[in-house]
């Protein structure tokens, strides 16, 4: 008779060898823990293990990311405590702060606060040979310091891959193996322009990239000499890092910059809406019911609402006065400021279902920071956009929302001019292009072959299986930039050239002056 223990045999394949892998994911910052954790939770869909390791330096935070994945926490030190303290008032500063570099300057103060949580976290007590007797088949994390490179190094895990949150890494040639495109690609950290650069954008783009990789690598010799004093004749942590598989970016490259790429670099923007969304619940949903067009707003985990500038504030209050007709739904995180009293149509929320807020076909427009996650978020929902970016990769992602018509970009200081905001806003709500050019991102976005889920959680297996994937690597890498850009063979043709034109130029001057005494010498002969 037929038999269905072959077709069971097949549907329980993919759980018969669960794999193990390690997720390091430092509890700093909302956003970074919040991904870290959609990328856990791909993994244990697919029937695998994941273990996160949580060093926590912001006790504000009390998830380590995933609910589902198993979570080892290394405790606060009292320099952590100084790094949660230092970010409260990070978060005001951003909001006054200028170019980003300068905020990266005021950012890398910070460094301190790594190296001596990492150093908490490779001296915590039986936690290395914990992580050794687990046996995990691989990792994963984000290149935030160079602590993660020389824990996997102690821990004995070689295949690893790097899980960034941000879309694009330039001037980490080191670690990417891509070359940075200055010309075209607008720099991660403060890229004030779209793709099409004037010279004196390209020459600040340039400096921006410089500055992004002299903050990445300005902890580099901190870290190394903590573990050095830990573990005398310590390998190089810039070299442990480099020895990555595998790089993940939060970006799509249907709406990112276009850029050069390698072989190890895989795109998995969607990851933030691969698990697809839940319906409102009632209130939520009567919220959405009370007018005929929504705006929700949101300025992220980082920059926070209750810390901009009273003026800005002000802005918003006013053009929810200017616009009786829209529902305003504002994230603001602190409700004793009363921020929205006696305004009727501005309802203020310390936390909204905001991936299902956007996938509600109820809401008209989202007012955004442009971070990563949420950018991505709406262009799957396919929600028009009006973004302020505040500091970081926002700038950068505000700038590929205009490129790609999905709503307008505005600069920070725009709040502080009411009229500015509220004519930007009614573009985005009244003209119909956005919407439907959000809608038209969203179907293509929403019907590729693969999504970034499955894309992340097949690599993971492969590399898990058949890593360190070294057949990746170029020896370009171990080229100095003038071999890399040819700059010294470009160097010996110049030359060349320049001396056989100096000897041709010689040649004819000696002719000439040759031929003018034959022409002396006859001249007198007559």
């Amino acid at each position: 008779g037929f038999s269905y223990f072959p077709l069971v045999l097949v549907f329980f394949l993919p759980l018969a060898s669960p794999l193990k892998f390690l997720c390091y994911s430092p509890r700093f910052a909302a956003s970074h823990v919040n991904y870290l954790g959609k990328l856990a939770d791909s993994l244990i869909d697919a029937g695998h293990e994941v273990v996160i390791l949580s060093q926590i330096l912001d006790s504000r935070l009390k998830s380590g990311g995933s609910d589902r994945a198993r979570v080892i926490e290394i405790p606060q030190d009292e320099i952590g405590q100084e790094y949660e303290r230092a970010t409260g008032e990070d978060t005001r500063a951003a909001w006054y702060s200028g170019e980003t570099w300068q905020a990266l300057d005021s950012w890398a103060s910070g460094f301190d606060h790594w190296v001596a949580q990492c150093n908490t976290t490779i001296n915590y007590p039986g936690l290395l040979q914990q992580l050794r007797d687990e046996k995990f088949d691989a990792a994963f994390g984000e290149s935030l310091n160079w602590c993660i490179g020389g824990l996997f190094h102690l821990v004995g895990i070689k295949k690893f891959a790097l899980t960034e949150s941000i879309a694009y890494k330039d001037g980490m040639f080191a670690l990417t193996q891509v070359p940075t495109a200055s010309a075209y690609v607008p720099s991660i950290m403060g890229g004030s322009f779209g793709d099409e650069m004037t010279f004196f954008q390209r020459a600040f783009n340039v400096f921006n990239t410089f500055m992004y990789a002299r903050y990445n690598f300005g902890s580099a010799p901190k870290h190394q000499k903590m573990f050095d004093s830990n573990h005398p004749g310590f390998p190089d942590v810039v070299e442990l890092m480099a020895e990555n598989s595998l790089i993940f970016l939060n970006s799509d490259p249907l709406v990112d910059f276009p850029r050069p790429s390698a072989a190890r670099i895989i795109d998995i923007g969607g990851i933030y809406a691969s698990n697809g969304h839940d319906e409102l619940n009632k209130e939520w949903s009567a919220i959405l019911d009370l007018r005929t067009k929504t705006v929700f707003m949101s300025f992220g985990t980082f920059a926070r609402a209750f810390a901009m500038p009273e003026e800005y504030k002000n802005t918003i209050r006013e053009t929810a006065k200017a616009f009786l007709d829209v529902t305003f739904i504002w994230k603001y995180e602190k409700p004793e400021h009363n921020v929205t009293q006696g305004i009727p149509n501005l309802i203020e929320t310390t936390w909204a279902p905001q991936h299902d807020l956007l996938n509600d076909p109820r809401l008209s427009v989202f007012v955004t920071h442009c971070g990563a996650g949420s950018t991505t978020e709406a262009n799957y929902a396919g929600v028009p956009l009006l973004v302020v970016p505040v500091t970081f990769d926002q700038i950068r992602n505000a700038f590929a929302v205009k490129r790609n018509g999905l709503g307008i970009n505005l600069d920070k200081s725009d709040l502080g001019r009411p009229v500015v905001f509220q004519n930007a806003l009614r573009e985005v709500l009244e003209n119909q292009k956005y919407k439907n050019q959000a809608m038209a991102t969203a179907a293509i976005l929403n019907d590729k072959p693969f999504t970034a889920r499955e894309i992340f959680v097949r690599n993971m297996e492969f590399l898990a299986k058949h890593g360190p994937l070294r057949q990746l690597d170029h020896y370009g890498r171990h080229l100095n930039i003038f071999q890399y850009y040819l700059i010294d063979i470009i160097a010996v043709i110049v030359i060349t050239l320049a001396t056989i034109v100096s000897l041709f130029i010689i040649i004819i001057v000696k002719l000439m002056s040759c031929a003018k005494g034959l022409f002396k010498v006859k001249t007198k002969k007559e």
